[in-house]
């Protein structure tokens, strides 16, 4: 840092300084809003993963419901032969 010559230059090196300070508290606080924005955006998908899983439990269940009734119905089907996969979505 320079020495000032003056103290007109003294005052704009101490403004420089102190404006660059309040320029880092600007950027800290703009990273500290991105942070929690992304906190926020992780929880919403943390509970829509636990309403998915909980439609897949109850999908589950039906689906051990209809092997029981087709079971009891005399009828042993392969899975294999009429259950297919679907594919995942891409994001």
């Amino acid at each position: 840092i320079p020495i000032p010559a003056n103290i007109v230059e003294a005052h704009l090196l101490l403004e420089t300084a102190i404006n660059n300070c309040k320029i880092c508290c600007i950027e800290k606080s703009l990273v500290d809003q991105v942070v929690h924005c992304d906190a926020l955006q992780l929880h919403y998908s943390h509970l829509q993963v636990k309403k998915v899983e909980s439609k897949l439990a109850d999908v589950e269940l039906c689906i051990g419901q209809v092997w029981m009734v087709v079971r009891h119905s005399g009828y042993s089907p392969d899975v294999g032969e009429f259950c297919t996969t679907p594919a995942l979505p891409s994001f």
